[in-house]
Parts: C-alpha cells; structure tokens; sequence
C-alpha cells in the first residue's frame, strides 16, 4: 500500500513539472544543487532548511528515476548522518544516470545497478530528512509545495505575439495565421512544444499531420519519448496503408497510414497546427479509429472559434473530442 501511495504521488509531480515545464535535465541540475545545499544546512547545524533540502532530494530523485522507468521500493531506514558519503554517493548516482541516457557512453549499463546506486543514495538522503515523517509524508509534503509554485516555474510567453495575420491568403476572405515567427524563436517554440507535450503526456501514441503538424508532432514525442505516427498525403507512404478520402472546401483529398503501426487500444494523440473547419481532423480520427485506436484528445497550435466555424457540420463532429488548443481567436 505504501509503495502504491508513493507512485501515485509521483505521478502528480511529474505533471505538475510538465505544466511547469521541467525537463529531465533541470531535475538533474536541482537534484545536484540540493544535495549540497542539503550538507552546508547539515555542517551548519540547521536542522529545519536540512529537512526542507532533504524533502526536495528525495522527491527529484524519485522524478529522475520516474522518467527513466527505474524502480526502486525502500522503506523509511535511518543511520549516521555522513555528508562525505553523501557527496560521494551522489556523484555515483550522477555518472550511472547519465551514462544510462548517453548512447554514446563506453560503460556498459546495467539497470539493477542504477537501481542499487539510486537506493543507495535516497537511504542516504533519509538520514538527513525529518525523522518524525515517513517516507511519503516527506514526498507528499514536497508535492503539494511544488503545486503551489508551478506557475512560477512556467515562462510567461503570449504565442499570439508570435503569430502573424496575413488577411485575405491564400485568397481574399481568409485571414491566414502564419507560426513562422514562433518557429523562428527558440523561447516561443520551446513553450509551445512543452504545452503540448504535457497535453499528451497521458497518450501512448503522438499521430501528427502533413505538413505542418510534423513539426510541432516529432517534437513533442522526443520530449515524451513516445512513439509517433505520420498522417500523409496519398501515395507519400510506402507498404502496405490504410486510407480515407475526405472534402475540403471544393475538391476531395485523400489521407493514408502504415498499416500495423499503431497496437489496438493505445491512447492517441492527433497533433496539428490549426484547427478551421474540423474536416481533415475529422478524416485522421476516423482513420485512426478504423482499428479501434482510442483517440485521447486532438491537439493544437491553433483554434479558430469563431461562432461561424463552429456551427460547421464538420467542426460539431470534431467537438465530441477531446480538444486542447494553445491558441483561440474567438
């Protein structure tokens, strides 16, 4: 039961550090510059900030081993308190962790000693916590405090400055909303691809569309590392596909998938840039669900709401979905 109540509260941290848009990497950096603030707190006698650092340890120790699907079970066991072997167990930890996400590293690495490495260092981190509170105590407690500042974490980017509006393109009665300036800013871009990862974060599966929906797509499933899937055009895919005709404003087109690369029952993510009249979602959802693939929800860059687009026959068949926009004109 306990280690049930542990993984469930470590599932609530890693999406509260989505939606704060933390990354592996800024976990390993906290985790490293916790520990020693955790040993100058212990070496000056400050019981409560070495309680508070320890909390913090402990927790992204936990977050780093989530991502990278080790598991650990431990019980709450305390000993000495020994800032030297604390150091020493942490660079350990840091040289196994980072050799295990290198594909490059000369070390050959085993998952049950990064698993030993990790126990290792967390037993040596509950040294320093507070001897009064359990194990899931001390990681709930640090849950809810970092609940309480993600807003503080997430960059604060308005993408509508970063959208540019070209009226009647590519012909006259269209207001074309144009990404290149939030493709061409590394900040704007990197916010966008983590709003929308962490909006598939629940997903097994990113589906993306031809064209633009690739970019925002392949992102999005290396930050997850999940796997993706290419909606393309006809006759763009090679092997065996699977298609489905579908009408634009006034002529007919035709999208196709590979067949057998989506298993029955994973959640999908569909993933475009814009959402207009629904139509070509529409096809890659049927598409999709042709072999009873579950549709989590349909991810934007870009929703187009007015009361207009929204009455379309094509747009309330979408609307029974699950619909994530990063951006809404109204």
């Amino acid at each position: 039961m306990e280690a049930v109540v542990l993984k469930n509260h470590l599932w609530e941290y890693k999406s509260i550090e989505r939606f704060a848009h933390i990354t592996l990497d800024d976990v390993m950096n906290k985790v490293t510059q916790e520990v020693w603030e955790l040993i100058e707190a212990s070496i000056e006698g400050n019981d409560e900030e070495m309680y508070k650092e320890a909390g913090d340890v402990l927790v992204n120790i936990f977050s780093v081993n989530h991502e990278l699907w080790i598991d650990i079970n431990l019980e709450k066991t305390t000993s000495e308190k020994s800032p030297l072997k604390l150091s020493v167990l942490l660079g350990k930890w840091n040289t196994k962790i980072q050799s295990l996400r290198n594909r490059y590293s000369r070390e050959k690495v085993d998952l049950n000693e990064v698993g030993q490495i990790t126990k290792d260092l967390v037993w040596e981190v509950l040294n320093f916590s507070d001897p009064s509170m359990s194990l899931n105590q001390v990681i709930e407690r640090n849950v809810q405090k970092f609940d309480s500042r993600k807003e503080l974490y997430k960059s604060q980017i308005d993408l509508k400055d970063y959208i540019w509006n070209y009226p009647d393109f590519p012909k006259p009665g269209i207001n074309f909303k144009d990404i290149s300036p939030m493709l061409q800013s590394k900040e704007a871009l990197r916010y966008a691809v983590l709003e929308m990862a962490q909006k598939c974060s629940e997903s097994d599966v990113i589906v993306w569309l031809d064209a633009r929906g690739f970019i925002f797509g392949s992102l999005v499933a290396k930050n997850l590392g999940k796997p993706f899937v290419m909606l393309r055009k006809k006759w763009k895919l090679p092997g065996a596909t699977r298609e489905i005709s579908y009408w634009l404003e006034y002529w007919k087109d035709i999208l196709e998938i590979q067949s057998g690369v989506i298993q029955k029952w994973q959640k999908v993510s569909v993933i475009d840039d814009l959402l207009a009249t629904g139509g070509t979602v529409k096809a890659a959802i049927d598409l999709v669900e042709w072999e009873w693939w579950e549709i989590n929800n349909l991810v934007f860059a870009i929703s187009l709401d007015e009361k207009w687009l929204v009455k379309l026959d094509s747009r309330k068949k979408v609307a029974w979905y699950k619909i994530d926009s990063l951006v809404s004109y109204v």
